[in-house]
């Protein structure tokens, strides 16, 4: 059935979901490496490699996913184990109605991962730029979507390869009920993109050395590609489901995707494929499918399926992934809260949310915006998240609340001291500016 731009909007539509019905979503990704050489595993050779994690994968009941005879991720139950460019392996949990699940979750698939990783010789680390190895030396996943992007990216910015092959990132679903509630919560997140991703910035290495960079991943993605990254200035003001439907449909599309065939169209515009005027795609129809995919190709801090997207968080901690998805459902998932929020930001400009989303990476907590430091918006946030999880009231067996995970965000206001900042100060004073003696110690 043919489909118009009514369709595409309606799709966003469609993923409103009913208050009782939110679901909270977290995707972390991780690096895997040999604990003798501290390098990436290898696919294949002597071990320890990716086959051989692969095959006990297998014997735990993860059922494989190929294509074109490359194993490109593992299924089981409502959970999906992909791989990134790079072979960074994340994980896409099950939707959730709370942080306690979450985190029961999380341990149960980290547990599992490192028992099979620590019997083969190989680390897991969550941090948000591998520390210790050029481009080169990182293995490839041969997936056509992946090829597509590596000839692209290029020509849209410098550092794009990087991103896709030595970035790891946490990031967080969060579901609407309305589009007006979409239009405040993306305006919220937004507006909490430079403040988080201090508060999670984890990457202060490259290349064997320290980079002057708390967020080394943030960074690369500002010099990635400018039409499909970064802050949206609409979401600050005039913001609707229209608005973000013409945003995408001018994003330059990657592919589309027929049976298992993945047909090449970097560059090409969707907007011409949706009225059949892109002469290169003309005997395709275009389908909701292909939408579904076009959307996942879209990489701003806030991104719009059929629920939010929150990617400023570096790859973290154990405990850091059920830390994140707490300080969000708690300013996001109670309607008094979210609406406090808003308030408190509901002048805030782009311009100079920008401006702090860009200076965040070398001044942390320091940072301004709205003639305030980071670190007092910080406060703040932290205050109204542990408010919004106290209200909320879900429980665990021990009677505790979801806010018991904010503890560890609380320290790092405290100690002004950020996850990267941490790593920075053990690299230099507990692991004598030795890597891989960090990255053995600091692994799962």
């Amino acid at each position: 059935m043919k489909i118009d731009k009514n369709d595409l909007i309606n799709f966003f539509n469609n993923g409103c979901k009913k208050p009782e019905n939110r679901m909270i979503g977290t995707e972390h990704e991780k690096f895997l490496f040999n604990l003798t050489t501290c390098k990436p595993v290898n696919i294949s050779g002597p071990e320890p490699n990716l086959e051989s994690i692969f095959k006990k994968l297998k014997a735990n009941n993860w059922n494989e996913v190929k294509e074109n005879g490359v194993t490109i991720g593992f299924k089981k139950e409502k959970l999906n184990i992909t791989f990134e460019p790079g072979y960074q392996i994340e994980l896409s949990g099950d939707t959730q109605s709370n942080i306690h699940q979450t985190c029961v979750e999380v341990n149960s698939y980290l547990k599992e991962l490192k028992n099979i990783c620590t019997s083969m010789g190989v680390g897991i680390i969550g941090i948000g730029f591998i520390p210790n190895v050029k481009i080169e030396e990182v293995p490839k996943l041969e997936k056509k979507r992946y090829q597509i992007m590596r000839d692209y990216m290029p020509n849209v910015g410098s550092l794009g390869l990087d991103m896709m092959h030595r970035t790891a990132a946490t990031q967080i679903n969060i579901d609407y009920t309305s589009e007006n509630d979409f239009k405040k919560k993306c305006k919220v997140a937004s507006c909490i993109v430079p403040i988080a991703a201090t508060l999670f910035s984890n990457s202060p290495f490259k290349d064997n050395k320290l980079n002057n960079f708390l967020s080394n991943r943030s960074y690369i993605w500002q010099d990635t590609d400018k039409k499909r990254s970064g802050l949206l200035p609409f979401f600050f003001e005039n913001n609707s489901f229209e608005k973000y439907c013409d945003f995408a449909l001018d994003v330059p599309m990657y592919f589309i995707q027929r049976g298992k065939e993945i047909i090449d169209c970097k560059g090409l515009s969707f907007k011409k494929f949706l009225v059949n005027s892109e002469k290169s795609l003309e005997k395709y129809e275009p389908t909701l499918d292909d939408w579904k995919n076009h959307l996942s190709t879209i990489f701003t801090e806030v991104r719009l399926k059929q629920y939010l997207e929150i990617r400023s968080a570096d790859s973290c901690s154990w405990s850091g992934i059920c830390s994140i998805p707490a300080f969000w459902t708690g300013i996001l998932y109670h309607d008094q809260v979210l609406d406090e929020a808003f308030d408190y930001v509901k002048n805030w400009k782009y311009e100079e949310v920008n401006d702090a989303y860009h200076g965040f990476v070398s001044k942390g907590f320091k940072t301004e915006l709205d003639k305030k430091n980071i670190k007092k918006h910080a406060e703040y946030f932290l205050s109204l998240s542990r408010k919004g999880l106290e209200l909320r009231n879900k429980l665990n067996a021990n009677n505790e609340d979801e806010s018991c995970f904010l503890n560890e965000i609380e320290n790092i206001i405290n100690k002004s001291e950020t996850p990267s900042e941490k790593l920075a100060s053990r690299y230099k004073n507990v692991y004598k500016n030795n890597l891989n003696n960090l990255l053995k110690n600091e692994a799962f």
